[in-house]
Order: C-alpha cells, then structure tokens, then sequence
C-alpha cells in the first residue's frame, strides 16, 4: 500500500533516530470456477519459515496492566451511508503489532488478529509487516498486543518467535502473497495459550467474493483501535475490496471478520492494501493462502 507504507516508512526512521540518540546512544463456501482458475498456481506456492527469535529475551515496556475495553467493533455507518472507521476500546482477538527496538517495545507500525490453530498460540497480519526489501528484510523484534488502549495491555504482551510467509512475497514482493502467520509465546511466562485468553477467529478458504464484515485496525501514533462494517466485493480473482474510510497507515494486518468468527480476509495484498484509507484490499483465500496456514500446524 503506497499510502500507508509512507507513513510506516516515517515511523522506522523516527524509530531508528531514536534508537541511535539513546545507544550512541456472506459468501458462498463453494470453489467456483473462477477460484478453480486463480488456484491453479497454488501448487507452486512454497511456504517460508522464519525463526524470529534466536535468543528469546522479554522486551521492556512502558505499557501496563488494565481493564480491557467493552463494546463491539462499531458499524462506522454515517446518516448519509458513508462508512467511516470509529475509535473504540478494542477486542480481545484483534492486536496492535509493535516494533521492539534496543529490548524495549516502542510503537505500534501494524495491526493483528488471533487465528485459531492447534496450539492456540497464532497470529496473522500483512506480509509486509514482517518482511520487506525495503526495510533490511525480516522485522525480528515483533511483538503483538491484544486488545491494546490507551497504553494498556489488558491481555499481556506477546512475542513472535517464528513467521510463516510464502516465498512469492518474499522473493518477489507478489501482491497476491501478502499474507503472514506469526507464531507467539507470552512475554513473562505462563500456562494458558492466546487464544484461550482472547478467542479466535478461524482462517476459512474460499470464502466467496462478498461477505459483511468487521474490521477493526491501529491507526500509527493512535491510542485507540478504529472499527467499522462493510462488506466486501470482488477487485480481481486473487483479491478482495472494501470500502471503509479511515483505515490509514497501521491498520495493515488488519483482520476482515464474516459472520461466525470466520477470518475471510487480512488487510493488504493489492498496492500493500490499497493507495488511500477509504478502500482497502485483501488477498483472497485460496488454496495456496491455505497451504501457509496448514504449515503452521501445531504451532
């Protein structure tokens, strides 16, 4: 997304100044024909695993404990029925994705959702919030904030350790691969799992060109989380479109939630999510997207 990646390449040089300043300091479940067409090269896609963490240190925060927010992601709907995001408190599922620079989690550049696997520990955001050319390559120091306000981490703060990305977006930026699955642990310890904590929304393949959905995202420097509903179409046979304004830079990775807690889309794809913040894009879920989230089993 040209749009946005403007405004998260300004947030990863404000980020690295001040690094070096302290260290120098609805729709049908069916494959239709159209599907069959655009997963034709799906037996092609080779999955990229990533270890993220070498050495597992927890990050310093400046973020605390609190209450969680209350209330559903909002509609967004205006009397003239314009769809704006609004900001609210936030979900247990959907996330803030951090930078950790210098072992101390700083900001938010990104947004994640819980999606439920085996082990109940995994996440899923854009592709290029975890890999890009243009910023060295892999982003290793992720740490992703459940249901994060107004400096609090109701729910703990979680680190990736390893990520899950097709080879066509890291080789080759391929729009039609946006897409990542971050594997997490929880920072500080503990027994119980992400998703038994927060809940999850399940990865559905081929979930059909339109469907009403919720999108909740992380607007960069904002406190709050913005929501809105709206409902998707088709923009190609490998990409999905939604029309919501107010999804600016950090609302990449953002989760599109059909009814059913089913994850039909995640915001990116085309132009890395679209070139403004009132249309937004997705890849679609096809059997190649699929085989990524198989590759995670377990984790």
């Amino acid at each position: 997304m040209k749009h946005r990646r403007h405004g998260l390449l300004l947030a990863i040089t404000a980020l690295a100044l001040s690094v070096s300043a302290t260290a120098c300091s609805g729709g049908s479940s069916g494959q239709s024909a159209e599907a069959s067409s655009a997963s034709s090269s799906a037996a092609a896609a080779k999955v990229v695993t990533h270890v993220m963490e070498t050495n597992p240190v927890d990050p310093h925060t400046i973020l605390r404990s609190g209450a969680p927010g209350t209330g559903p992601i909002p509609t967004g709907a205006g009397p003239d029925g314009k769809v704006t995001a609004q900001p609210f408190d936030g979900v247990p599922k959907v996330g803030a994705v951090f930078f950790s620079v210098g072992g101390a989690v700083s900001a938010h550049y990104c947004t994640g959702s819980v999606v439920h696997s085996a082990s109940g520990n995994l996440i899923v955001t854009a592709g290029h919030c975890v890999y890009d050319k243009l910023f060295a390559g892999w982003q290793n120091h992720v740490v992703f904030v459940p249901g994060y306000h107004d400096d609090i981490a109701p729910y703990g703060l979680w680190a990736a350790t390893e990520a899950y990305v097709d080879a066509g977006w890291v080789n080759k930026q391929d729009a039609d691969s946006d897409i990542a699955f971050l594997k997490v642990r929880k920072v500080g310890g503990g027994t119980q799992t992400l998703e038994s904590i927060t809940g999850a929304d399940t990865f559905t393949t081929w979930p059909g060109y339109e469907n009403a959905v919720s999108v909740a995202a992380y607007p960069l420097t904002a406190s709050k989380p913005v929501g809105c509903a709206s409902k998707t179409k088709k923009a190609s046979d490998t990409q999905l479109e939604l029309d919501c304004s107010g999804l600016p830079d950090g609302a990449s990775g953002s989760p599109f939630i059909a009814s059913g807690d089913r994850l039909v889309g995640v915001l990116g794809g085309y132009e890395k999510g679209g070139n403004t913040p009132d249309t937004s894009y997705s890849i679609y879920f096809t059997d190649k997207i699929a085989k990524i989230y198989r590759a995670t089993a377990g984790s």
